[in-house]
């Protein structure tokens, strides 16, 4: 064992699943699909759209939407001298101003349409203006009201014995301090085969799981599938699942006790994200600190080679993918 710290092996993250951040372009662990031949844009997914913004797109989109339509009837008013009444003539600021002011329907007094011209631009931006903020609002609130999760996946699943049989096994954790009722798990193993007719084929196989549901998922959850003769995974070496482009696909859900509402968490592994011969490093200490017995997540994705001395606390891994 090493006793001069954890040996870390440089392996990239396992990705979870992404769609919409690259066009066309859904995201399975390391390797990525991309569909073509499909409609690139269609209006009625705007909102679906603006949903999967991140946040500083998102306040980006709404400054330029709020930018340009200030500019537009800046403009408007500008192009017809005399429309705002107390603007300096040829002065563009004043027609800005005015037009913020009348879009927020604010009506300082000093300035104010002067013209009936003036009146039809000034009527129109306020209905404007009445609806895009009614859109803002609602955006907001949709994206705060949207149930999230802060499931968090190990970097990397293994397969090691366990009470004798070959078993799969990865690690979920509820990084809130609240509890996720009723949590269930399903995993798929996704692989390329080669039917009798000689077409290579997508195969979706679900795993059989020791335990697929849980009451309560508070703190962390290991995940365990048997290595049998009725397995996908029965006699397959690492090799074999690189070259068949073999993917684990593991889906959470359950009901967020204090939103009350369904959360779901995906994660994805490829072949060579899937360690053969190692084990999870025990993060839950055996002895009590006080009355307090501890969790370590700090080696929540660490793995030991079998045979090592490694996997109970305090300790170093001997590999931390990571």
């Amino acid at each position: 064992m090493n006793h001069h710290g954890p040996v870390r092996v440089p392996v990239q993250k396992a990705a979870r699943p992404k769609v919409g951040n690259e066009r066309g372009v859904f995201q399975m662990g390391t390797s990525k699909i991309k569909r073509v031949g499909v409609e690139r844009w269609y209006w009625g997914d705007i909102y679906h759209w603006m949903l999967t913004l991140s946040w500083p797109n998102f306040f980006l989109l709404v400054g330029i939407s709020y930018l340009l339509t200030n500019l537009f009837f800046a403009a408007a008013f500008y192009a017809v001298p005399g429309s705002i009444s107390n603007a300096r003539p040829g002065y563009f600021p004043d027609a800005l101003f005015f037009s913020i002011e009348t879009l927020a329907t604010v009506g300082y007094g000093y300035m104010n349409p002067g013209s009936t011209y003036g009146h039809l631009v000034a009527s129109t931006e306020i209905l404007f203006g009445m609806v895009q903020v009614a859109v803002v609002t609602g955006l907001l609130f949709a994206r705060f009201s949207r149930p999230t999760s802060r499931i968090l996946f190990s970097d990397v699943a293994v397969i090691t014995p366990f009470n004798g049989v070959p078993t799969l096994m990865l690690r979920a954790g509820n990084e809130r301090g609240n509890l996720i009722l009723e949590a269930s798990v399903r995993a798929s193993l996704i692989r390329r085969e080669m039917t009798q007719e000689g077409q290579m084929f997508t195969r979706f196989y679900d795993l059989e799981l020791e335990r697929e549901t849980t009451g309560v998922f508070a703190l962390t959850w290991t995940i365990l599938h048997r290595i049998d003769e009725s397995s996908p995974l029965w006699g397959k070496s690492q090799d074999d699942l690189l070259r068949e482009a073999a993917t684990l696909s593991v889906l959470l859900t359950g009901t967020d006790d204090t939103l009350n509402d369904f959360v779901h968490a995906r994660q994805t592994y490829s072949a060579d994200h899937i360690f053969y011969n190692h084990h999870f490093a025990d993060i839950m200490s055996d002895k009590l600190e006080g009355n307090v017995r501890i969790l370590d997540y700090s080696k929540f994705h660490d793995i030991y080679p079998d045979g090592s001395e490694g996997g109970s606390m305090p300790g170093a891994a001997l590999a931390h993918p990571g």
